[in-house]
Parts: structure tokens; C-alpha cells; sequence
């Protein structure tokens, strides 16, 4: 989704040169664009004042991580697609072509747009579809030059443009037409393709704001808000106006207007899955949209906000009611889980009150909602098994999980070497109701399958019993579970994590959430009824990250040329990144802090 015009080289080149100098995303202002944009959008984004940012960024501890020289060597080839001396010259070429073509220094072209920036797209649904040709996008941006500077600036970038197409096709013809309207002068790209004429884009500058839209029509419009106010502003909209309450600052604000782009897409998504044969599962249109409910969603948004201890992000869902796979949310009000046996050197791990019975309960509603043969052929299958071991597995399993759950994960020492692939130990933990009842009901399970029994090794550990599923490709190493008087545990990796857990639920010793460090940390961000809380060193992911980048780029490209063995060992300064989630009546917020690590933790 992009406009095909000369004008947003000139608009992007601006933005991704100050993106390329901050190296993260940039920032959204108090000043009101979002009064400018019609509440129809699909999607919103919003940066606040890039000349702020350009100032914070350079003094920030992010930019020395991102800046360090061995972490650029081994990215060269992911950020530029060639060695070094290729990138090089790309970035010199783009540096003299603005000095020589457009008279300007990238501190110059910053000047001419130091504030704020929007960009709003409003067929975002009929494009991922294939349904439009072409975007309806609106960009605003402050601009503190004069008219004539910047015609001059556009005039000069429609004929690079006009220059660069005809080289590839020489019929096409680019002719800049202008237009007045509310008293303003608007510029478009009539173009012609060597078959038909059309409207490419436009622009214009009103009171301050430059304007660059497409269709023709998304000029006049944007023209028109800004000089009247639109009839119905993005800005005064009850989901937006929720959005900024639990936002942040909003030095970069993503809003997704999911009232707008989730009809048309569910209604792709139902044609879709009755084509694919839902219909002989007793589906149909009505009971699939009953059971999805896409419809009780309201918006999404995201904050980014780069303050000096680091980075704030506020993210929600807004919806109108917790209906269909809303119901999966199904946390309770109780505390959040004491997790005393999570220990100090985890890298990552996380607490939540989410009742996985009630979760599992809603599931099986959404069924019945969907469609009543499925929950039929459900309660058939459960009755069969009930038949052939004994065992009742509703009330057993899916009626068995408390409101409590826990995550924890290690990365073995082996696994931080850079040649080695980074494979981390984990652990999930869930309350349970009635452990004796679950363990039957696993027993039975176990023998229904032939030859499971055979592949499962036991042993006694802290006054418990380990089974393990082991991985013939690593030793100690696989799936084991245990199950205690009040909690089911399932462990992925070798087994050291699992017996340290189990030693500790053992001893009842303090641990990592229980630490006036980890409490400390989390002040800045804790309101009362949290639902759930994450911890992640970044640090300790820092090479796990990256292996998966290399793993990714190669599966993309045939081949990498990322090495793993330049890959510095350590960032320039060790980060953390807390999250905490509270829900409401009307929506899920998080609010996660990314900051420098200043002690051992």
C-alpha cells in the first residue's frame, strides 16, 4: 500500500531518513491531526515531533546499542542487501542527490518538516482483498518553509519521477495540473499510461500542513478538514478517545479502526471457510459470524513512546462486548500466582490469573454457537473414551484447570556460545482442581495410544514422579510433565529447570517475583487488578533473536549471508522489558517498559 507517485519519494525520503537516524520508530504530537482525519479511517498513524525525537535519539542508550560497530558488521548484509562498501555508496548517492538536485543537507530537509506526522489509509480492507487498483491514503505533515520553496522542491521530483518511469515505459506521460479550490491551490499528477488517463495523487499546502492524498477526491476532502474540520473527526470518536486514555504519550500511535476493517475481511474470511467446506460440518455464514463475533471489536492501537529511561509501549483492545473468541479471555479477579518457585536467573517469565477450565469451557460454547453437530460429535468422542478407560475426561481435563498459570524460561550456558543454536528450557505451570483426577485421566490417555507407554521414562525427583517423552536427538532433553497435589507442570528442554522448580516448590524458598528488585521494577507501570505480568531479559534473548533472523533470511533468500559467528556476544548495555495487562469492562491494555539493566538480575 503505497502511493505511485513522484511526490512520496520526495515526503518518504524525509521520513526514512529520520527513521534511519533514530534506527526505531518515531513519535506522535499533541497537535491535533487527528481532528483533520475523518473517522472512517482504517488505519492511523502518527508521529508526534520528529525534530524531538532526532534530539532525545541522540543522547538515548538505545542509539549506543544500535550504533555499535560489530552489531552493523553483522547486520550489513540484512539492512542492505550487499557488503559495506555497496551501502555506502547507496547512502552517498541519496546525500549528493539531495544536495545537488534539491539543494538541501538532511539537517535542511529536517527543518522544512521538524513536527508532526500522520498517515491515514481508508481502503485498507479492499486492497488486502485485491478489490481497489489503488490506495485512499492521506499524509499530513508540518512544514515550516515557504510555498515557493516547496513547489519548487515537488517540481523538481516529478520530473526525476516522470524521467525514471519513462525508462521503463515510454508512453507513459506525467502532467502537472492545477486546481483552486476553497480559496487553496491544489496540484495533481495527471498521468497517462499509454491506455488511460488518471489522477495518480495530489498535493497542497494549507495553513501550515502539507498535504500529499490519493484518489483526487481524499485532497479535497483533507483540504476541507483542515480549513472547516472534518464532519466527523477521527479525534472526537468514543474508541479513539479510549485508545488515548490508555495510551501513552504517543511519540509513534498505530490506531486500527477494527469497526471499519472488520466487517468486509469476516465476511471474506466466512465465504472462505464455506468454500473450504464448513458446510458439511453443519456451518453456516450466521453461526460462523455468531461464534467469531469480529463484530463487538472496536479498534487496536499501540504507543511508542522514547522516553530517557528507555522505551514505554501502551497497547490495547477495545471492543463493545466480550463476545465470541472474546469469551477466551476468560481471567478471573483473583491475585496474580505468588510463583515462589521461579528463580532469580530466568530470562524470561510471566504470571496471569486466566482460568484455563473457564477458557476451555467458552471453547466449547463457541461450538455449540458454530454449529450444535460439532458440540454432538464432541460429547461423542468424550463418551467413547469415557466408555473405553473409565475415565469421565470433562470433569478430569477440561473441567480441571484453575485461574492460574505460569511461564519460565533459561537459556542453558551452552546454548550462548555464537555457533551453538540457542535452544532455552521451559516450564509452564497450572493450577489444577484435582490432581488425582488429571493423572488417571493422563494414565488412560497414555494407553490409548499403542506404543506411548513404551516411549515414556519415569523418575522420582523432590518427592515426585517425571515423565518424559525423550527426543532420541538430544539427550535429556524433550517433553516431560509432573503433577503435583495442585499443579500440573510441563517442561520442553533438558530437565535441570523442571528439578530446580520442583526443589523449590519443595523448600518454599522466595524467588524472582518476590524480589524487591523485581517489585521495584514494576512499580513504574503497576495499577491495582493486573490480569497478568511478563518479565523478558533481552540481554539473554539477544542470540536467540538473532539466530532466528539468520534462520529466517535464509529460508527468504536460498541462502545467508549473515554469520553467526560475528555476532557480538553482549549488547553494548543489557535491557529488560516488563509487561503488565489489566482488563476492563470495555477492553485488554498493556503497558510494557523496555530499560537498560543496571544490576546482575
Amino acid at each position: 500500500m503505497h502511493i505511485h507517485s513522484y511526490r512520496t519519494t520526495f515526503l518518504s525520503a524525509a521520513c526514512a531518513a529520520c527513521a534511519a537516524s533514530l534506527s526505531l520508530p518515531l513519535s506522535l504530537s499533541a497537535a491535533s491531526f487527528n481532528q483533520m482525519t475523518e473517522a472512517d479511517v482504517d488505519v492511523y498513524i502518527s508521529i508526534r515531533n520528529i525534530e524531538e525525537l532526532r534530539d532525545q535519539w541522540a543522547a538515548h542508550s538505545f542509539a549506543e546499542v544500535v550504533e555499535d560497530p560489530s552489531l552493523q558488521e553483522f547486520l550489513q548484509p540484512l539492512l542492505h542487501g550487499g557488503e559495506a562498501s555497496e551501502s555506502e555508496d547507496a547512502e552517498e548517492s541519496m546525500t549528493e542527490v539531495l544536495e545537488h538536485e534539491f539543494g538541501l543537507s538532511w539537517d535542511e530537509l529536517y527543518a522544512l518538516f521538524p513536527g508532526q506526522l500522520s498517515m491515514a489509509w481508508f481502503n485498507v480492507p479492499e486492497l488486502l482483498l485485491q478489490q481497489a487498483e489503488r490506495p485512499d491514503i492521506m499524509v499530513l505533515a508540518e512544514y515550516t518553509g515557504d510555498v515557493d520553496q516547496l513547489d519548487t522542491l515537488m517540481q523538481v521530483q516529478f520530473e526525476r519521477n516522470a524521467k525514471s518511469q519513462q525508462a521503463l515505459n515510454p508512453a507513459i506521460e506525467h502532467t502537472m495540473i492545477e486546481e483552486t479550490f476553497m480559496g487553496e491551490t491544489l496540484y495533481f499528477d495527471e498521468t497517462y499510461d499509454g491506455e488511460q488517463t488518471y489522477i495518480e495523487d495530489g498535493y497542497a499546502l494549507v495553513d501550515g500542513v502539507f498535504i500529499l492524498a490519493t484518489p483526487e477526491e481524499r485532497l479535497r476532502s483533507a483540504v476541507e478538514a483542515i480549513k472547516d474540520g472534518p464532519d466527523a473527526p477521527l479525534g472526537e470518536q468514543a474508541a479513539y478517545l479510549r485508545a488515548r486514555e490508555e495510551g501513552g504519550r504517543g511519540d509513534l500511535e498505530l490506531y486500527f479502526n477494527l469497526e471499519a476493517l472488520m466487517p468486509p475481511l469476516n465476511e471474506a474470511l466466512l465465504d472462505k471457510l464455506l468454500q473450504g467446506g464448513a458446510l458439511m460440518l453443519g456451518l453456516n455464514a450466521d453461526s460462523l459470524n455468531n461464534m467469531f463475533a469480529l463484530e463487538s471489536m472496536q479498534a487496536a492501537f499501540m504507543d511508542v513512546d522514547l522516553v530517557d529511561e528507555g522505551l514505554e509501549v501502551h497497547s490495547g483492545l477495545i471492543y463493545h462486548e466480550q463476545a465470541g473468541l472474546l469469551r477466551l479471555l476468560a481471567y478471573t479477579d483473583e491475585p496474580l500466582p505468588e510463583a515462589r518457585y521461579v528463580p532469580n536467573g530466568v530470562f524470561s517469565t510471566s504470571i496471569t490469573n486466566l482460568d484455563v477450565g473457564d477458557l476451555l469451557a467458552q471453547f466449547e460454547t463457541l461450538l455449540t454457537t458454530a454449529s450444535p453437530n460439532l458440540r454432538a460429535q464432541f460429547d461423542a468422542q468424550l463418551q467413547m473414551v469415557h466408555s473405553n478407560t473409565g475415565v469421565d475426561f470433562r470433569s478430569a481435563i477440561l473441567e480441571n484447570f484453575a485461574d492460574d498459570v505460569v511461564s519460565l524460561s533459561v537459556m542453558p550456558e551452552t546454548s550462548r556460545e555464537a555457533g551453538a543454536i540457542a535452544e532455552p528450557d521451559q516450564v509452564f505451570v497450572v493450577g489444577l482442581e484435582n490432581a488425582a483426577s488429571l493423572s488417571s485421566a493422563l494414565e488412560a490417555l497414555i494407553d490409548l495410544v499403542p506404543g506411548a507407554r513404551e516411549q515414556i521414562q519415569t523418575q522420582d525427583f523432590a518427592g515426585q514422579t517425571i515423565y518424559s517423552f525423550k527426543n532420541a536427538a538430544a539427550a535429556n532433553a524433550g517433553v516431560s510433565y509432573v503433577i503435583t497435589r495442585s499443579k500440573f507442570i510441563l517442561s520442553i528442554g533438558q530437565l535441570g529447570l523442571l528439578q530446580e522448580v520442583l526443589t523449590r516448590l519443595e523448600s518454599g524458598v522466595d524467588g524472582f517475583w518476590q524480589d524487591a528488585e523485581t517489585e521495584a521494577i514494576f512499580e513504574s507501570i503497576a495499577r491495582p487488578d493486573a490480569v497478568a505480568r511478563s518479565y523478558v531479559d533481552i540481554e539473554k534473548m539477544f542470540l536467540p533473536i538473532f539466530q532466528s533472523i539468520v534462520q529466517a533470511s535464509q529460508l527468504a533468500s536460498g541462502g545467508s549471508s549473515l554469520d553467526l559467528e560475528q555476532l557480538p556476544q553482549k549488547l553494548a548495555k543489557p535491557f529488560y522489558m516488563i509487561t503488565e495487562t489489566n482488563q476492563a469492562d470495555d477492553g485488554l491494555f498493556n503497558r510494557s517498559f523496555i530499560r537498560a539493566r543496571e544490576d546482575s538480575k
